[in-house]
């Protein structure tokens, strides 16, 4: 038996190590952690993400049933002039499932020919859904931004 807890925490240290050293790359560090921990992402649904959003990086989205979205002053790129450029206008959404590359992620693409697109992601939690994060994108390094509902 002691055998069996000691063997789990060699395991455990061997899953969590790269993580706090901050691995980017060990993507099955973080599969193996949520089998031995018991936690991952939340799926999300459309009533999830339907309603007002607020990003903490300006701007705002009004997601609709409809499959439509109004989004206001929401920063989405910055050139190397620190420029940014910024999603306006209506735009339609969808989920686009998880796969082994990629987690599950809301996309929004204009309406307007050329008018842009970009995704956000639920938020790395261990318990329940609660905001959608996306990337502000530049060339240095991108900023983490955070769409919360209203």
């Amino acid at each position: 038996m002691a055998l069996q807890a000691r063997a789990r925490r060699i395991a455990a240290a061997l899953v969590i190590l790269p993580l706090l050293l901050g691995c980017g790359c060990c993507e099955g560090a973080g599969v193996a952690a949520d089998s031995v921990f018991g936690g991952s992402r939340k799926p999300f649904t459309e009533q999830d993400v339907i309603g007002d959003w607020s990003s903490d990086c300006d701007g705002t989205i009004s997601i609709r049933a409809d499959g439509t979205a109004t989004v206001k002053g929401l920063p989405t790129s910055e050139d190397t002039n620190d420029v940014r450029t910024y999603a306006d206008g209506e735009f339609t959404w969808k989920i686009a499932a998880a796969d082994k590359n990629h987690d599950q992620e809301v996309q929004f693409v204009s309406k307007v020919k050329g008018g842009g697109e970009f995704e956000a992601h639920a938020e790395r939690t261990w318990g329940d859904f609660e905001d959608l994060e996306y990337y502000l994108t530049r060339p240095s390094d991108p900023i983490y931004c955070v769409l919360s509902k209203q």
